[in-house]
């Protein structure tokens, strides 16, 4: 369930709400418009990022204005062992190794990315299917479903 700490209008009639979803911190932008000027539903755009809500919000903010001035609502959620979720040491291990490669210009062996995203996948899938099931409870937010980013 999706549970809304905090509220604030932003300038080109956008809305921006902070919540959790078990526990998960996440932010859900709409359009401030009146009640009755806006279609009876909105359909929700998942936005993807790297991790680190803080450190992503205004790229995340600036790609949730263009989903909102087309017609959308645009939501995410901090990923797993980003911001102040509990660290994952072997995805920061990943992360490191991947870093040492890129650096020193290295192939990248598929190991790597795999101790990366994998453990990522298992637990962040789970998360936005809840973050799914939350939006489309909310009123004036209904299907489809739509997702962007990495």
């Amino acid at each position: 369930m999706i549970r809304f700490t905090s509220e604030q209008p932003l300038d080109g009639g956008l809305l921006e709400r902070a919540f959790t979803l078990d526990g998960v911190p996440g932010l859900l932008w709409t359009s401030a418009t009146a009640p009755g000027t806006a279609p009876a539903t909105t359909p929700p755009i998942l936005l993807g990022h790297p991790g680190g809500l803080d450190g992503m919000r205004p790229r995340l903010l600036e790609r949730a204005r263009q989903c909102v001035a087309s017609g959308f609502a645009a939501a995410t959620l901090e990923l797993p062992g980003a911001g102040d979720r509990p660290r994952l040491p072997g995805v920061d291990l990943a992360r490191a190794d991947l870093r040492r490669a890129l650096e020193a210009g290295e192939a990248v062996g598929g190991d790597v990315v795999d101790r990366l995203v994998l453990p990522l996948v298992e637990l962040a899938v789970p998360e936005w299917r809840g973050l799914v099931d939350g939006l489309l409870a909310l009123p004036g937010v209904g299907g489809p479903v739509g997702y962007s980013g990495g």
